[in-house]
């Protein structure tokens, strides 16, 4: 498998100089294969942009080095890079057509007329705004600007295409319809992407791999499944998505089964993540969507615990449910509306909690 960005050590401070200086980066250091829709996520001033924009040249690195492709870049100016960025505000000249902002950047490359003719409409036709070429930007929609962008940057076939935030000034349907066409587009033009959001739906629903950042670092690596299953520390485990965590001690050890206490004697099996021994004081995680309940007595012979509902909210296609467990345990579970929109629970019900070791997991740090 091809590399095509190695981040090595890559430490980034601004002002350093002053009595205030601020790392944005510490020793970050990753690999992005070639043909890969790669995402750096995180929450907002956690160094992610920072990373694309030393990428992409526009900022100098403080230590470190960046090779692309084997090369190392970073005394490379960035119009000498095979590089293009799109931004979330999508910087189209609005006195031109569709057809010419797509245009400029190979006619800065002095390529041939037809050459040029011949790429614009196939850039166009690859998002699917062809019929709009003539149109300037201020007679298109957010969503056909953010296409016109990405045909643009597109248009001179770079080997990497940077990507800072570029769906969040899309509404949420058109967001959502943007993310399937953005996966699509990567893999018919096989370039490599290299994506920056702060939206974990989204980073779980395009890419191959995630970088999830926190503080100027990078926290874990993988795949969208292995971020969200496995996450290597509460911050991963928290930023991805919803669950419950539990502080409890290490009172058995079973293989890869361990026997917790949490609260003052309440006893649950959990899949060991980590190295952990008897008497390790640990934290536990349990996704919502892996909690079933269901009314006492109609378990269906699961093993459950009983508990009762302290409080809920309605979200349309589900409702979040605060469950007491008892001993001080409280539990966000979710269950879906019944065919007639009615909520399977109130407030104040008894229920039975019902998940399986294997869903109560032991965070590794």
């Amino acid at each position: 498998m091809t590399t095509a960005i190695d981040i090595r050590g890559i430490t980034k401070i601004y002002n350093p100089e002053s009595n205030q200086p601020v790392k944005a980066l510490d020793d970050v250091s990753l690999t992005i294969n070639d043909n890969e829709f790669f995402t750096l996520l995180g929450p907002s001033g956690c160094g992610k942009t920072t990373l694309l924009r030393l990428i992409a040249g526009f900022e100098q690195v403080s230590g470190g080095e960046i090779m692309l492709f084997g090369e190392e870049i970073e005394n490379l100016e960035p119009n000498r890079r095979p590089v293009n960025t799109v931004f979330q505000h999508y910087a189209l000249f609005p006195h031109m057509t569709v057809a010419d902002n797509v245009a400029f950047g190979l006619e800065r490359l002095k390529k041939p007329k037809n050459e040029i003719v011949a790429t614009v409409e196939r850039v166009l036709t690859l998002v699917k705004m062809k019929h709009l070429g003539d149109r300037r930007p201020n007679q298109l929609s957010g969503g056909q600007q953010q296409r016109v962008a990405l045909a643009r940057a597109l248009a001179p076939s770079p080997k990497v295409l940077l990507l800072d935030e570029p769906l969040s000034a899309l509404d949420l349907k058109l967001r959502q319809a943007m993310r399937e066409e953005l996966k699509q587009l990567q893999k018919e033009t096989g370039i490599t992407f290299v994506f920056v959001t702060h939206d974990q739906e989204e980073a779980l629903a395009m890419s191959d791999r995630i970088a999830v950042m926190s503080d100027g670092e990078v926290q874990q690596i993988g795949g969208p499944t292995d971020i969200y299953e496995h996450p290597v520390n509460r911050f991963v485990a928290d930023f991805i998505g919803d669950t419950n965590f539990l502080d409890g001690e290490i009172v058995a050890v079973n293989d890869d089964l361990v026997t917790c206490r949490l609260g003052s004697n309440s006893m649950f099996e959990a899949e060991n993540s980590g190295a952990h021994k008897i008497g390790d004081q640990v934290t536990l995680f349990l996704r919502p969507e892996k909690i079933s309940l269901s009314a006492v007595g109609a378990t269906n012979g699961q093993d459950t615990r009983p508990g009762k509902v302290a409080n809920m909210t309605y979200l349309g296609n589900q409702a979040a449910y605060t469950v007491d467990m008892g001993d001080g345990i409280e539990l966000t579970a979710q269950a879906r509306p019944q065919e007639n929109g009615k909520l399977p629970f109130a407030i104040g019900d008894s229920l039975a909690v019902g998940f399986s070791a294997r869903a109560l997991r032991v965070l590794a740090q």
